[in-house]
């Protein structure tokens, strides 16, 4: 599915409607619901900061993978807007974390808590310095700055893994304790897969 907004273009993958139809209709919690509007929050942030740039989006395709947001070609901006835009995902989700844990202490709304947890972890997960997430862009950024850009991948390569295997080391250990909890082992083999599909792919 492709149409045209604010001059941006948008793709849409069938899959990804597939997932997304999938969740909310067999989840009876609400949980897929809240993830998706902390990912609507989240996401918000990116293109705020494109905006306060002046480097509007020329293309936004979504797939299982996630949501890549391509910039018009030409557009020139520096490493630290680079950074800015990257960071800018995670910290609009901490914003609305602020706003509903507040919201929640005075109402005690059990969606709110939940919304306020969701975008707790979107902001972590996707702040951890691994090449493909909002960290490992914004960290590859700053290396750019006064290092080479294969030099700067390198490194960016080598702190994603490190990152990656204590949380999957940790995964196993809780799998082997509670023999069902398979989140964060779920959490690492997802990081290792974009890790792959998306090497070497930066701003």
């Amino acid at each position: 599915m492709c149409f045209t907004v604010f001059g941006c273009r948008v793709k849409i993958r069938f899959w990804f409607v597939a997932l997304i139809t999938l969740s909310l209709l067999i989840d009876r919690t609400g949980i897929a619901g809240v993830g998706l509007l902390a990912t609507a929050f989240h996401e918000s942030g990116h293109f705020a900061a494109m905006a306060l740039f002046h480097f509007p989006p020329e293309q936004v395709c979504m797939s299982i993978f996630g949501i890549e947001i391509q910039e018009k070609k030409g557009s020139r901006r520096t490493y630290g807007q680079d950074a800015g835009v990257a960071l800018a995902g995670p910290a609009a989700n901490l914003l609305a974390f602020a706003v509903c844990w507040g919201a929640f202490l005075l109402t005690s709304s059990l969606y709110l808590a939940n919304l306020a947890a969701a975008n707790l972890l979107l902001a972590l997960l996707n702040a951890l310095p691994v090449g493909p997430l909002d960290g490992g862009q914004a960290l590859y950024s700053f290396l750019c700055r006064s290092r080479e850009a294969e030099r700067s991948e390198k490194i960016v390569e080598v702190v994603s893994f490190f990152v990656i295997l204590p949380i999957a080391i940790l995964g196993f250990f809780i799998l082997l304790r509670s023999r069902y909890n398979f989140s964060l082992l779920i959490v690492s083999g997802y990081l290792m897969l974009m890790l792959l599909l998306k090497k070497g792919r930066y701003f």
